[in-house]
């Protein structure tokens, strides 16, 4: 993790980061990859599972289908439409 990465995460993130935290930013990443590094590296082959979210099941609701058309009313409250479509700010460049 270096400077260059971290302007360009920050430029695609909307984020406005400032000089002087930008090296702490650079050095703190840096130290979080470390740790997550020394984590992948510890043998949990023989270690059972404490819990696990696939052993739980999913409470679920049957679809009510419902007669009415609700497509005018959202676009009408919705901040920037262009005809039938939503318009949301460009995120990936």
């Amino acid at each position: 993790m270096d400077k260059k990465t971290v302007t360009t995460i920050s430029y695609l993130s909307r984020l406005k980061i400032d000089g002087e935290n930008e090296d702490k930013i650079t050095k703190d990443l840096q130290n979080i990859i470390k740790f997550v590094d020394q984590l992948n590296d510890v043998n949990t082959s023989d270690v059972e599972p404490l819990t696990s979210p696939l052993e739980k099941t999913a409470k679920t609701r049957k679809d009510q289908v419902t007669a009415k058309n609700l497509k005018k009313e959202l676009l009408k409250v919705a901040p920037s439409t262009n005809e039938d479509y939503f318009l949301v700010p460009r995120v990936v460049e």
